[in-house]
């Protein structure tokens, strides 16, 4: 039974993925160009280890949110939403602590308080795009409402519906969960750069900001809502 499921879900995963390049069909570019900016960031800081527990901190939750990006990308083209979701609320917080750390942190001190604590998502510590994305995405973090599985809801016969154990590819759900991905790889984007000025002496952000033209060019093309700004 469980040998059979798992095909199942391979099976529904791949049907899915068809489904979104069917759609958009250079979703994989767009994600390709953020997952190649992970890439590059990994590669500058190969070698590179904190100068101290505030500097190691914050390589930790970069390194953090750099792996979770990519499982995000996954879990989007697999129709896994409420996984992407819960994995999205997660970078909205981990960018909110970076910021806390920049604006409140000058000593040892200051970062004891705040460990324990929940990232702050107000007082400006993220865009008023991720603030307002953060409370919804609790909502289906916390199984808070019912709404939210609409997300693994399946419509049946006679006005039923019925709850999918298998990932099932939904247009609109899936492209609003495409939409903040990408959301949330241009606040982390806009952190790094003023970041690895700080952290790097040499860097400078030429290919960093080809990339990300790049990445709008196609995002235009995709007709997906959060390029909109840049036409």
């Amino acid at each position: 039974m469980i040998e059979n499921y798992t095909k199942e879900i391979v099976i529904a995963r791949e049907i899915s993925q068809s489904m979104i390049k069917k759609e958009y069909p250079n979703v994989l570019q767009i994600l390709g160009l953020m997952d190649s900016y992970v890439v590059s960031i990994i590669n500058r800081f190969e070698n590179i280890s904190g100068m101290g527990e505030i500097d190691n901190y914050k390589l930790a939750l970069i390194v953090s949110f750099l792996r979770t990006q990519l499982i995000i990308s996954e879990h989007i083209l697999d129709s896994e939403l409420v996984e992407a979701t819960v994995l999205e609320r997660k970078q909205i917080e981990l960018i909110a602590r970076l910021s806390e750390i920049d604006k409140k942190v000058n000593n040892k001190e200051s970062l004891h308080k705040l460990k324990g604590k929940t990232p702050n998502v107000g007082n400006g510590n993220v865009s008023e795009n991720l603030k307002n994305m953060y409370g919804m995405f609790s909502e289906i973090a916390h199984s808070a409402k019912t709404e939210p599985f609409a997300l693994i809801m399946m419509k049946m016969e006679d006005n039923k519906i019925g709850y999918s154990v298998l990932p099932e590819y939904d247009s609109t759900n899936t492209i609003v969960a495409l939409n903040n991905h990408i959301q949330l790889f241009f606040d982390f984007f806009i952190y790094m750069l003023s970041f690895q000025k700080e952290f790097f002496p040499n860097y400078t952000d030429a290919e960093d900001m080809e990339l990300i033209n790049n990445l709008i060019e196609e995002g235009i093309i995709a007709k997906l809502s959060v390029f909109d700004r840049f036409k």
